[in-house]
């Protein structure tokens, strides 16, 4: 079982990013061998292709994700739980998304102009608000990995980044280049939508 839910993370990963290196995996948390395993076994079935170091999911391993998924689902006796949970994620999430263009975008004068972050008291009070959604978020994802203990892995991720972020390390709050917290979010919001069938709401 513990072979299977690697190729479901890597497959799962491969869908919502589409073409990535095999370094970027390395954040689903698997050892290496496990990792190269499960990347060989995609690769051997026609999940996934690999050319040097980047893999890139097929339209049958698209085709076969969304089946797992839609298994997983069925067979956890407990799918109404964690339709709610999702639908609870869904309203932290409108509240992540203010935070997160607070911390990209500001006003003055009624002017809205990048952030430049040389205001520490503005990224402060943002900073403020995103430890009430951690702790939020950190609870109802402790809630879902009862249900799927596979996506515990998400919990250790964001408590890393929100340490950083606030040691200083500004850069992880959205930084796309790093395992940042929005980085983060982006891959544990697509996955909830995938596994849930529920629609973005914007």
């Amino acid at each position: 079982m513990k072979y299977l839910i690697s190729t479901f993370l890597v497959l799962n990963y491969l869908d919502i990013f589409k073409n990535v290196d095999v370094e970027s995996l390395k954040v689903l948390g698997l050892p290496d061998s496990e990792l190269q395993s499960a990347i060989n076994e995609l690769v051997k079935k026609g999940f996934a292709r690999k050319i040097n170091d980047a893999i890139t999911i097929s339209e049958l391993g698209e085709r076969e994700i969304e089946n797992n998924r839609k298994v997983l689902l069925e067979n956890c006796n407990r799918k109404d739980e964690f339709l709610e949970y999702c639908h609870m994620f869904e309203e932290i999430n409108k509240d992540f998304k203010d935070l997160v263009t607070r911390w990209q975008i500001k006003e003055i004068n009624g002017e809205l102009i990048p952030n430049d972050h040389s205001d520490p008291e503005y990224d402060m009070a943002i900073l403020e608000c995103l430890a009430g959604v951690h702790e939020k978020t950190m609870k109802l994802l402790d809630k879902i990995s009862e249900i799927f203990p596979f996506l515990r892995g998400y919990i250790s991720r964001f408590e890393k980044a929100f340490s950083l972020l606030m040691s200083g390390n500004l850069g992880y709050m959205a930084d796309p280049d790093k395992q940042s917290y929005h980085t983060i979010w982006f891959e544990l919001h697509e996955t909830l939508l995938k596994m849930s069938g529920m629609r973005r709401i914007e």
